[in-house]
């Protein structure tokens, strides 16, 4: 790996100014000071599943709050269990009876903390299954990053990403967790090639045009442009973080080369185009919608994304959705051996299929677990990623048939520097989504009495943080 010889008359020095010292280069070695010294930032991500859940598979019988035994949707977390906090009677902030769609109100009930509105301008014409719907203020991500100091700083505020293509167009409704305020939607990015390149590549905004035109004819990736900058600056890097260094590098190399391989794929009305993707992933066929036949990949890769994101500093705020609360994929076509052809929505209504809901729950149990191994595998400062980040993992509702608010499926990783009480399965008896994200807000210095609609606030949850 080289740097072009056209790009040789570029100074170290005005390539560090054009990117800033968040980026470039300096994007790759400011966390390793950081460990070399113990300090690591905090980082949030949440990870959204649709359509509800099999409560009997998902919420553990028996034992106490440290000896439970994982039910069949949580067993891909059994290396995890110390890691983990399940929270049982975490209900969502909403009342069943407001119009509009269930999976979008229970979404956005969640994130925000507040009832949906019309989006300005639109009119519902009082239809109960509306899609017109937003959120009324930030969601709990971005109101986060407005007033915690410690998760700012970085060239990326936040990540927003999905695994569904369908979750990335249209209305916002049920296919946005994130909102920076009143019609405010962060779209998630559902393409992981692209999520890679606005990540990393962005860094490079301020570099002269005919550079920028440069890198973008000879393809040029982002090791590449930078690795005579990294060369000389690695001899300033800790002697104890210089391994460190060389296995990311490598990861970051690895990843950008899976995701720079253009794959034709069907485009919307069934006509053909040519769109960059991920050099392995499986192509559609006649029979399986690209969604289908790439959801496992696309997730992954999302994911691993988030890690080394968060790796590189590059941002400490993400959220993440498998797909919206209407999703259509068919586990038919992505489970072996899974034997309903309906798709998950569907599936989530019929009162007799709870086995195979749980088994497309324990499907994307599985999907959370890789990531949250990824984040403990990876050192930062004193201890790894997984210490210093909170994961949440929820539902937009309890029973998908009903769209029911009792119970929210909720679990959270991690978070150890936050002195979140792990290995725990902890009961609060009807306490309110707004509830635990005012604990959390407290956790990462924003005190916080409540959260979110007061008549769906009681205070902060006790005993989740220490």
């Amino acid at each position: 790996m080289r740097q072009s010889d056209s790009l040789k008359h570029i100074p170290r020095r005005t390539f560090l100014a054009g990117v800033g010292a968040a980026a470039g280069a300096g994007a790759f070695l400011r966390p390793l000071f950081a460990s070399a010294a113990g300090a690591s930032p905090t980082r949030l991500v949440v990870i959204h599943r649709p359509c509800g859940t099999y409560e009997a598979a998902f919420f553990p019988t028996g034992g106490d709050a440290t000896t439970f035994t994982l039910p069949q949707i949580l067993t891909p977390f059994q290396a995890l269990q110390k890691d983990m906090v399940i929270l049982n009677g975490i209900t969502c902030p909403r009342d069943p009876g407001w119009p509009g769609d269930k999976h979008a109100a229970g979404l956005i009930a969640l994130m925000s903390g507040k009832r949906a509105v019309e989006i300005p301008g639109t009119n519902s014409g009082g239809d109960p299954n509306a899609k017109n719907q937003c959120a009324p203020s930030a969601s709990f991500d971005q109101w986060m990053l407005q007033k915690s100091t410690g998760l700012q700083g970085t060239s990326t505020p936040s990540i927003a990403s999905t695994a569904y293509r369908p979750s990335s167009i249209g209305l916002p409704n049920f296919k946005v967790m994130s909102y920076t305020g009143i019609n405010g939607a962060l779209f998630p990015e559902a393409r992981p090639d692209v999520l890679f390149s606005n990540l990393f590549q962005s860094s490079m905004a301020n570099l002269p045009p005919d550079v920028l035109a440069k890198l973008k004819v000879q393809k040029k990736g982002v090791l590449d442009f930078i690795h005579k900058d990294l060369t000389r600056l690695q001899g300033t890097v800790p002697a104890s973080q210089k391994a460190k260094l060389d296995a990311h590098l490598a990861g970051i190399l690895a990843l950008e080369t899976k995701l720079n391989a253009p794959v034709a794929m069907p485009a919307a009305g069934g006509s053909k185009c040519v769109a960059p993707s991920q050099a392995a992933l499986p192509a559609p066929t006649a029979d399986l919608t690209v969604d289908e036949a790439q959801h496992t990949a696309v997730s992954q890769n999302q994911l691993g994304i988030i890690v080394s994101a968060f790796q590189c500093d590059l941002t400490r705020v993400a959220t993440f959705t498998f797909a919206h609360g209407n999703s259509a994929l068919r586990f038919s076509k992505i489970i072996p051996n899974f034997a309903n052809g309906a798709g998950h929505h569907s599936i989530s209504h019929e009162g007799d299929q709870h086995a195979t809901h749980a088994t497309i729950d324990q499907y994307y149990s599985q999907r959370v677990a890789e990531f949250v191994q990824k984040l403990k595998d990876t050192p930062d400062g004193a201890g790894t990623l997984l210490d210093s980040t909170l994961v949440v993992y929820l539902n937009e509702c309890n029973v998908g048939a009903s769209h029911s608010i009792e119970n929210i499926p909720l679990l959270m990783f991690g978070g150890k520097n936050l002195g979140l009480q792990t290995g725990r399965y902890m009961h609060f008896g009807g306490r309110y989504m707004n509830d635990v994200w005012a604990a959390v807000a407290t956790s990462m210095g924003v005190p916080s009495t409540t959260w979110g609609d007061t008549a769906f606030s009681k205070g902060p949850v006790p005993g989740l943080f220490a």
